[in-house]
């Protein structure tokens, strides 16, 4: 598998754990295509022109709290941002807590608070934080009882508690929304929107049935075909085409835009910033020509390894 694709065990890392979704890359992608999210980007990189403050949505600060977790997503290729920055956004964020013996105070042997410090504090600095700060019992289990009458003192200790038998109640700062994730419409809508920004002078038709947007239209029209036409059934299909891209653009824009909000999929109307897509052709392409100079080094420090391995 390529160095920079991510792979299962990339959703499960010590103290933070998810189930494998698409959905985290395909958020990521349209993240890279938010002119919000690049407001953010500039804002906190470059700093913002006027044009630029004219510009903002009433719900910047949003935007801005997003760009905070998920960074620029232009310079990072997706494994590197996600074992950064993606699990610790999606994942939940302990480990399921379980029984820690600290010490074994053993029979006859006086040890002192100072032999026990080093256990318990990493018990409490790192264990028990990773476990998500839970409920706890610090107890002392004196081994020269019957077990049945251990059993009894401890179930009297927990009960004399208030606290509910329950995992840590710590959630993932962002979930994906919806039950079911329509990945292959998705990324469809990703496909239609880097096409407007290649062939911006493209008429809708011709975008739709290049990203295929449309089961019935996009597989009876031809992308590359001459503008002009006489057949009056090509033109009807050019139609119902045009105006399903153009509705498609304005969801899948939204989605964008959303997702800059922190909320994805969502297609919800939204105070979005309008598409340039001059200026988002131009972002892709640097964003392009970088990802293919950092999969080169990428490559090149792999097989250095894989050789020093041989």
């Amino acid at each position: 598998m390529l160095p920079w694709v991510t792979r299962k065990q990339d959703f499960s890392k010590p103290g933070w754990h998810t189930e494998p979704s698409l959905g985290y890359q395909l958020m990521f992608e349209f993240l890279r295509l938010s002119p919000s999210y690049e407001l953010a980007r500039k804002a906190n990189q470059e700093g913002l022109t006027e044009d630029d403050k004219n510009r903002l949505p009433m719900d910047f600060d949003q935007v801005l709290a997003t760009y905070k977790l998920f960074g620029n997503v232009q310079r990072m290729l997706n494994r590197a941002w996600w074992l950064k920055r993606g699990i610790k956004i999606f994942g939940n964020p302990y480990t399921k807590p379980k029984t820690q013996l600290l010490y074994n105070l053993e029979a006859g042997i006086d040890v002192g608070a100072s032999n026990v410090v080093a256990s318990l504090s990493s018990y409490l600095n790192d264990t028990r934080r990773s476990e998500g700060l839970g409920a706890t019992l610090l107890v002392a289990i004196p081994l020269g009882l019957r077990r049945s009458e251990i059993h009894k003192q401890i179930d009297l200790l927990i009960g004399a508690t208030d606290e509910v038998e329950s995992e840590a109640d710590l959630k993932p700062l962002i979930t994906l929304m919806g039950k079911r994730l329509r990945t292959k419409v998705l990324f469809n809508g990703l496909r239609l929107l880097w096409f407007r920004a290649a062939k911006p002078k493209w008429e809708y038709w011709r975008l739709g049935a290049k990203a295929q947007i449309s089961k019935t239209y996009s597989n009876t029209l031809d992308s590359s075909a001459a503008k002009k036409t006489d057949d009056s059934g090509v033109r009807y299909d050019r139609e119902m085409m045009t105006r399903i891209t153009y509705r498609a653009l304005v969801k899948y824009e939204n989605i964008a835009e959303n997702a800059a909000r922190g909320r994805f999929p969502s297609d919800a109307p939204v105070d979005k910033v309008d598409f340039d897509y001059l200026k988002l052709r131009k972002i892709i392409l640097q964003k392009n020509a970088w990802e293919k100079q950092e999969r080169i080094q990428i490559e090149e420090i792999y097989a250095k390894r894989m050789a020093i391995a041989k």
